[in-house]
């Protein structure tokens, strides 16, 4: 629950521990894009370009829509999300993935599940009821002796997945633009909102501030 008193969408977002793009790789990137536009070579510029300038520059690549410097710049996040939504989050095709199998048996409670904060209070058991009855037909097919591949068709879409996202800048850019808007599925809604917080803690929401996402 909330300060308000609705329930919170459980979802989970952290940086991998090489999650957050270095200052070095901003600097990269902006070099990248001045490779485009100076008749020097690389080596004799690099070394003038500084963490502000990179920024200052990148930032006007992105008024100029020139993005393609962005792809240098990669991010990395562990997300906790249902299946139905990672299904979604799959769809951004320029990023890559790992995701949670459920090919091995788990032990599952109803912890195990997201229930939508649109779920109200006072049918809230009767939801917990219907995931406890998931969970009863997936123990059932594994105790009759069948591997987990079969049992697993059991479960439904609300079960939880974790996944590691790697992203580029550009493609993120493209994410925020669709998955952050109001009319969004609200756990996919809530993952954009949640990277974009972590992203905007380590100082890089330069990168995306004109999509709006404030």
């Amino acid at each position: 629950m909330n300060s308000q008193g609705t329930r919170t969408i459980d979802v989970r977002v952290e940086w991998t521990k090489s999650g957050i793009p270095t200052e070095q790789m901003l600097i990269d990137a902006a070099a990248a894009g001045l490779v485009s536009r100076k008749d020097e070579p690389y080596s004799e510029f690099v070394e003038d370009i500084d963490t502000d300038r990179a920024k200052s520059f990148l930032a006007k690549m992105i008024k100029l829509g020139h993005e393609s410097v962005l792809e240098h710049i990669v991010f990395q996040f562990w997300l906790g999300m249902s299946r139905v939504a990672s299904h979604q989050q799959v769809r951004h095709r320029m990023a890559s993935y790992t995701q949670m199998s459920l090919r091995q048996e788990r032990n599952l409670t109803t912890e195990a599940f997201v229930v939508p904060p649109q779920i109200k209070e006072e049918d809230l058991e009767d939801w917990l009821q219907d995931i406890q009855s998931t969970i009863d037909s997936y123990r059932k097919w594994l105790d009759k002796g069948y591997d987990v591949d079969v049992a697993r068709r059991r479960l439904t879409q609300d079960a939880r997945t974790d996944m590691v996202m790697t992203i580029n800048a550009r493609s993120l850019r493209n994410f925020f633009d669709l998955r952050a808007k109001h009319d969004a599925d609200f756990e996919i809604h809530e993952v954009a909102k949640k990277m974009y917080t972590l992203i905007k803690k380590e100082g890089l929401s330069f990168l995306f501030e004109d999509i709006g996402l404030e």
